[in-house]
This record gives structure tokens, sequence and C-alpha cells, in this order.
């Protein structure tokens, strides 16, 4: 390595220090901090950059502790260095949570996050909402890729990410700008801060060429980890024209080849590079540099470059490294229009070529190399835009960022706000749909006819048709549907109750079905008279509504109470004369109130029954919402403590595990981790998710979001098997069983994602 080069030239960049213009730090009150993503000796961009973003905040703050978290992607670790304090395997969920438990045990103050597809695991990397579902301090992530067209997982991802970020760094304004027109972001969360880049003085280039066995010759250079997506035959297929008019040039191509690449083929896509060079002829103009080299010997390779060409193959890459280190040097740039060289090279920083146009760049690098004024300007130009860049101006941007989050303290709750993914595709109820109705159970996705229909899963359905209607028009197909299920419900009505199981064959197989589905079923048209469905459907729920109600006093199941008080809660104003639903209302709730009475007790039960069973949450949400309108303050604290007491028996290493159905109807006191854990059904998680937001809704408590929080999760990976339970089609699958999921796909838990979702959505 060069030593002592301190040369300045002449131009019009003054010394370094007089030019910084970034602020001093003010005192800070960090002394604990985190940094996580990859790390050397990993080899890649991001690796390099968590390093240094590491050594500048930790020279910018010597009094702070600060822990490095380094990902492994493979099974035996990597020798890290000192500094890196943990690392942990990608594919480990649990080893996420664990470490958000070490950052709050810690009193970590700020976690500075590097974000990167493909570097967590995961659909798309979840497995890290794993730790930031539970960590408590600011979260500062820097985005390396903000994609504009994200698939459904890779959105998921982001929009969660963002909720959980106090602060999202971008390192280039096209990356704020999808950021707020892509996902909405408000701006006061983003912060442009460029990527770092060395301080070393602007050099003529002929200072450091002799070391490298180029002396006398014109440099081309481009470096980074080799991979196709480079470009680099588009320079060499520029090098016979280049080496005619400059006939002592020399193109540097520097850098190890990718590992992933390496992996796969070995050398052959550097030996198609050198073959190719060699049937042009240039391969005399052409050298491999073939290492991974210090950060000081890229520098110096840098510094002895006169053009540096980054010719990548899209546009999408919204920030390179190796372009933001040419610049800091004063190189004189010849791009690609890819997202960061456009921005950066603008207003004659760079000159931006076309995609794989050789002749485009031929000229552009001949015209550099040939006009010894013009190159100098350039690199006069290039030095002065990258002075925000320098690492210790970073620095000084990110921790002032980290100050102005600490003021605004991050709760549980808060870090857990909502994150949507899109809406679900409606193949899925389609699917299992016919001109009856929907079927009961799934045989992997076919609709298994066998068990043919029944009113439960076609009041669901209802139900979904409803409340998806308040959030959006449907189209034709949609509304087509809704007259389906409705056309099922009005012939399960038997006068007295509702009849639930049908033949395939549209044969009832009962006279009458149990308590809860006939509470369910009245509760779908209820919602379908509050619904912005057509009217003479509504008109036809009201009427039937107004029909079922005299029976509901008949269903005296503790679940068909708790539905009944929400549907009759909703009817007030719809259906039926007020003073009647309440005094329904109250006489309903006080049967439920008895029951909470009866079986909790000062040990801790804090329950409606002996047992748990299923659709467990409608019970205090039941009683809560009663408890609200008739005013009853005693109601209404039983209820939250029984939500409480479910969620406590419901949580297990910060995420949801739904009461499984072995467990049903045994000692729900014995401690959660004696009991067994499967099978989990997607009902459950459900109808947790939507009294957890009653309870936010009508309490204010923010805790109460964050708990519907984690029941969606479920529905997305964050569960004791890190498996997502959704498909792309709109399916989920019919739980989580000892082995993965359940493979199996019914009308239950494909209704049960999309009215979670779909109250989810109305929340926000």
């Amino acid at each position: 390595m060069l030593q002592d080069k301190s040369f300045a030239v002449e131009t019009e960049v003054s010394d370094l220090s007089q030019i910084l213009s970034h602020p001093s730090l003010a005192p800070t009150t960090l002394r604990r901090i985190a940094v996580m993503g990859n790390f050397p000796p990993r080899q890649c961009g991001l690796a390099t950059f968590t390093r240094d973003i590491y050594k500048c905040l930790h020279k910018a703050l010597p009094q702070a502790r600060c822990d490095v978290i380094a990902m492994d992607d493979r099974a035996e670790a990597y020798e890290y260095p000192p500094e890196v304090t943990k690392h942990i395997a990608q594919d480990d969920v649990a080893a996420y949570r664990k470490l958000a438990d070490d950052l709050n045990a810690a009193d970590t103050q700020v976690l500075f996050l590097q974000h990167e597809f493909g570097i967590y695991g995961g659909p798309a990397g979840a497995h890290l909402l794993e730790c930031l579902d539970r960590v408590t301090m600011p979260v500062v992530t820097t985005l390396h890729t903000v994609l504009e067209n994200p698939n459904d997982e890779q959105r998921r991802v982001m929009e969660a990410l963002i909720r959980r970020s106090s602060t999202l760094i971008t390192m280039a304004h096209k990356g704020a700008d999808i950021l707020k027109r892509v996902y909405d972001v408000p701006s006061e969360q983003i912060e442009v801060v460029l990527h770092g880049a060395p301080e070393r003085p602007l050099v003529d280039s002929s200072l450091f060429k002799g070391p490298l066995n180029v002396e006398g010759r014109q440099t081309l250079s481009t470096f980074g980890l080799l991979s196709p997506n480079k470009g680099i035959e588009t320079v060499i297929e520029a090098l016979p024209e280049i080496s005619r008019r400059c006939p002592d040039v020399i193109y540097m191509v520097v850098g190890a080849t990718h590992p992933n690449l390496i992996a796969h083929e070995g050398e052959a896509y550097r030996d198609r590079l050198k073959q190719m060079a060699a049937d042009l002829g240039v391969d005399a103009h052409i050298t491999f540099i073939n290492k991974y080299l210090s950060d000081d010997d890229l520098i110096d390779i840098l510094q002895a470059t006169d053009v540096y060409v980054t010719p990548y193959l899209t546009e999408t890459q919204i920030t390179s490294g190796t372009l933001s280190y040419a610049l800091a040097v004063g190189k004189p740039v010849v791009s690609a229009p890819y997202w960061h060289a456009v921005e950066a090279l603008a207003d004659g920083v760079g000159v931006v070529c076309p995609f794989r146009d050789s002749d485009a760049f031929a000229k552009a690098i001949i015209g550099l190399l040939t006009d010894d004024e013009a190159r100098a300007a350039m690199s006069a130009r290039a030095y002065h835009y990258a002075l925000p860049s320098r690492w210790s101006a970073v620095a000084a941007s990110y921790i002032r960022r980290a100050e102005a989050d600490l003021d605004h303290p991050v709760t549980a709750a808060a870090v857990k706000a909502f994150a949507l993914c899109p809406a679900p595709s409606w193949r899925a109820v389609e699917r299992l749909s016919d001109d009856c109705g929907m079927a009961q159970h799934g045989r992997y996705r076919l609709p298994d006819r066998a068990h043919g229909y029944c009113a439960d899963d076609n009041a669901r359905a209802l139900m979904l048709m409803a409340r998806q209607s308040k959030l959006t028009a449907l189209d034709e197909r949609k509304v087509d549907m809704a007259y389906r299920y409705a056309a099922f419900m009005n012939h399960a009505w038997q006068g007295e109750r509702f009849r639930n199981f049908m033949s395939f064959s549209r044969q009832w197989l009962d006279e009458g079905g149990s308590d809860d589905c006939c509470a369910r079923s009245f509760e779908a048209l209820i919602e379908v008279v509050r619904s912005n469905l057509p009217a003479d459907l509504k008109l036809w729920a009201k009427e039937l509504a107004q029909r079922v109600l005299p029976h509901v006093m008949e269903w005296t199941s503790n679940r068909s109470r708790a539905v009944l008080l929400r549907a009759l809660d909703g009817a007030l104003g719809h259906v039926g004369d007020a003073a009647g639903l309440t005094a329904l209302i109250a006489r309903i709730a006080a049967q439920l109130h008895g029951a909470y009475r009866d079986w909790s007790s000062a040990d801790g039960h804090s329950w409606f029954e002996t047992a748990l069973s299923y659709d467990n949450a409608r019970l205090p949400e039941g009683l809560l919402i009663a408890g609200v309108r008739l005013n009853d303050a005693a109601m209404t604290t039983d209820a939250l403590s029984a939500l409480t007491w479910l969620m406590d028996r419901q949580t297990a290493s910060g995420h949801l595990r739904p009461i499984p159905t072995q467990w049903f109807d045994t000692n729900p006191d014995t401690p959660a981790q004696t009991h067994p854990l499967f099978d989990q059904q997607a009902l459950e998680a459900q109808a947790t998710l939507e009294a957890c937001l009653t309870a936010a809704r009508l309490t204010g408590d923010a805790k109460w979001t964050a708990e519907a929080h984690k029941a969606y999760g479920w529905f997305l990976g964050q569960n004791d098997h890190g498996l997502s339970l959704i498909t792309d089609d709109g399916g989920c699958y019919d739980g989580l069983t000892p082995h993965g999921v359940n493979e199996n796909q019914g009308a239950e838990s494909v209704l049960a994602w999309h009215l979670g979702w779909s109250a989810l959505k109305a929340a926000n």
C-alpha cells in the first residue's frame, strides 16, 4: 500500500478541513447503541458498509458502547473480529427473538439497522420482523434497496419495516421519492444521507500509478465483486475504439468474483470476459485484479484512475458504494443510467451513457482521456459533490437523527403499529364457492365436496362481502357472490333457528344448527344491513333479521351470547327499536357476566368457564361491548381482565400461540409451556385480532393495538414454526400442526384470513 499521499494538486479545492461543512456534533446522550447487518470477513458491499458505519459511529461516540450484530448465511460462523458482539444464523427464527430480548435488557438506546432483501431469513426477510416486533428502542433503518415494484412478500415486509422504523435513511433522493410515492411514507420519517466514503485529498493520478505498474498509461477502472450485472462487456466492446485513439490505455477490472457466482460456476464468467477481450484484440489493454482488497488498497487504485466507469445493466440500483468512493477521491465518472448515477452525476459531475451502448461509452471516455482540462474540471466537481459523503459527515447525520428520535420515546405498542400487506386475492374464496354457496372443507386447495356446505361458513362469507363493501366498491362478480351466500342463509332459516349442515347434493343434514351457528348467522344479517351492498339485499337482511330477533334469547351458550352482544350493538339504529335492543343487550350481558363471576376466582382464573375451547376471544369482546354500551364499569373491567388473562395464555416468546385444539377443555391455569402446542387454527387468531381491535377502539389503550398486531402476525409467520399460513391466491392453510402447516385450505381458515385483514384495514 502506498504511504504519505498528501500531494494536493493545484485546483479550486482548498484544504479538506476547510471544505467539510457539516456542523460538529453537540454533546450527545448516546451511551449504548447497536449496529446490525452483514460484517467482514463476509464478502459483500453491505458487510463493508456495516463495518464502516460501525467505525465512524464508534469514532464519533468514543464514550458509547456499540454492539455489532452480524448475519450468518452459512452453517459455520465467520471468523469475526472482536467488534462483532453477536452473530445469528439468518434462518434461526428464535435467534431474532432472543436478540430483541438482549437488546432490550441491555438498555440499548438506538438500533442502527442495515436492510437489504436477501440477508435476513424467511419470505423476503420476514424473520427480521421477529426482532423488530419486540425491541423497544428507536430503529434507524438504512435502506440499501428501495423497490419500486415489489412483489407481495416484499411489500409486506417493507411496509412492516417502515412501520417499525423511527427513521428511514436512503442514500439517494430517488429512494425518498419511491418511499413517499409507492409506500406513502411521510417526509419527516425519511432522511437522505449519502453513501459514506473515505476522506482523502484530491491528488494527481500519476502519483499512484508506479506501484501498480501502470506508470505513464491512461487508466480506466471498475471495481466491486465481479458478476454479470456489472456490465463489464460494454466497456470491453468499447476498448477497440478507445485503444485506437488512446494507445496507452489500460482498463483495470478490480475485485474478486462474487461468492454466489463462484459457488455456481467458479471463474467461468471471468474467463468469458478474458476470452472476449482476446477475441477483440484488446487483451493487452485490460487487466483483472482478482482480489478482495482492503479499503486502503482499493482507494490507491481509485486514485491511480483517470476515468472511473460503472457500466451496470439495470436502472434499479438506488445506491452504489463504488460510485460513492470514486466521487469522493475526485474521479471523473462515465456511467450507465442507473438511479444513483443519474442523480449523482447531474450538473456535469459525470457523464451518463445509455445501457449497453459501447459506442457512447467509447466516445465519452475518449473525450475525457484526450482533454486534460475537461478531465480536471470534472474531477474538481466530483470531489466537491462528494464532500457530504465523508464518513465523519455521515456519522454526524446518523447521530443527529438518532438523537431526535430519542426525543420521542418508542413504546412497544408504537413499534407494533399495523403494517397491512396488500389486500388478499379473491381467488381462494372464488375457488371454494359454487352456485350453492361456499364449500365447508378443502382437500389441499380443492373444495372437498364430501363434506358439503354449512351455514357457519356461508354466514362468514356473507359477513366478508358486507365488510368489504364498506372498504371498496365491489365488482359485479363479488356482488353476485354476496347474493349466493345470502340465498344459502335465507334457505337455512327454518322459522326458529338456522340449519347448519348441507350435503353436496343439497340435502339438509340437521334440523337446526348450534346456538353459536344461529348467533353468527344473525350477526351476518346485521352486517349486511349496515353494509354498502345493493339496497334490495340490505332490505332482505333487515326483514329476515326482524323475524330472527324474537328467538335470540333461546340461544344460551356463552359464545352465542357474546356474538349476539356484538350483533345487537351493531343493530342499534338499523333493526328493531333502540329501547328493545338495549334491554336485550342488558339481559344477555348479565347472563354472560354472571358466567364470568361464577367461574373467575381470586387465584387468577379470570374466565367465563372452567376451560378454554374455540373462538375464545369472542367472550371478553362481547362483554366489553355491552359494558361500554350500558356504561357498566364492573362489566367493562371484568371483560378487560378476561381478555388480558387470555392473551397471557396465548403469548409465547412474544408471538401469538392460539389455544390449540389439544388444549380444548383442559385446565387453562397450567403454565402455557406445559400444554400441547398444536393444532393451532386460524379461527382463533381472527377472533383474537378482532377482540383486541375492539378493545383498542373502546378504551383507546394502545397496548390492544399491539396485541391485535400480534394476532395478525400469526398469519404471516410470527408463530411457533415461523411459517406463513397465507398463499398468493388469498388462501390460508388450516392451521399449524407439530410438523408445519396443515396443507388443506378450508372455508373457515380462508375466511378467517380475509375477515382479519378486513378488520385491520377498517381500523387503519
